[in-house]
């Protein structure tokens, strides 16, 4: 019987867990209906490269036509690095695109009493502790026992949770006001930019050749991503992203990474 040629074309899902402490690993689209906790990226394109490495030639100077021939070579081994384009900016990813660090929480709704606000500059805005400020009840600033006055002392960005010294007002430079405000709950997401060039990941990919219908399991242990080239944040198209990095040999794991590709015997 023939065998049918051996034609590939691959789709998966890719899911990306960020590197924790120690041996945690964090689901970068987290998802408690999916079965692995973490929902795959929407991706476009997932391609291997590899480096190779130095190689040694030792090269006869014997007489006639052995001179200068190569009687030994070595090769030693390359470097292999991934790179994923990414059709979706969850927050770590957006990190990446800022090169620094993210930590999302979840804020409950709740109220500022007292609180200390450094003015280091009178002529900058002010940053909150809490953003969605609620206007009602409506905040109050003390300068010591002083009220503080609204369009006349200050300007609040509800949304934002900023604090606008007004020019004409009481607030000055180096000053220390007391807040109390109330403000709504929401989900934050701050990222630190600039200080984390790469992050390191552990990639699962769940692969279908969609032509054979046999499925494949990708597993890379660590990769060490970042973004390739400039992002244009206000493109009028939706942003995608390159990530690209060197694949890492973790010494707990017997190889860099493995692919295994499987298909149901017949009943």
């Amino acid at each position: 019987m023939a065998t049918q040629p051996k034609v590939r074309k691959f789709a998966g899902d890719l899911r990306l867990f960020e590197f924790g402490a120690g041996a945690d690993r964090i689901a970068v689209i987290p998802d408690t209906d999916d079965k692995f906790g973490n929902k795959p990226l929407e991706q476009s394109s997932l391609t291997f490269s590899y480096e190779a490495g130095d190689t040694t030639e030792i090269k006869s100077k014997r007489r006639d036509d052995r001179y200068n021939q190569i009687i030994h070579t070595d090769a030693n081994p390359g470097a292999t690095s991934l790179s994923i384009g990414a059709l979706e900016v969850p927050p770590a990813i957006l990190a990446r695109m800022l090169y620094g660090s993210a930590v999302s929480a979840s804020v409950e709704a709740g109220a500022a009493e007292n609180l200390s606000i450094a003015v280091h500059s009178k002529d900058a805005p002010v940053k909150l502790p809490n953003r969605f400020v609620l206007a009602v009840p409506a905040p109050v600033f003390k300068k010591g026992d002083v009220d503080l006055v609204v369009g006349v002392d200050y300007a609040v960005d509800n949304r934002q949770g900023i604090l606008i010294p007004l020019p004409a007002g009481k607030i000055q430079h180096g000053d220390v006001l007391t807040a109390s405000y109330s403000y709504d709950g929401y989900l934050q997401t701050a990222i630190n930019g600039g200080a984390v060039p790469n992050k390191s990941f552990m990639i699962l990919g769940d692969v279908q050749d969609r032509i054979s219908g046999e499925n494949g399991l990708l597993r890379i242990p660590q990769v060490d991503l970042t973004v390739d080239g400039d992002v244009d944040w206000f493109s009028d198209e939706p942003i995608q992203v390159t990530l690209t990095g060197p694949v890492i040999f973790r010494s707990e794991e017997s190889a860099l990474y493995t692919f295994e590709v499987y298909e149901q015997k017949a009943g």
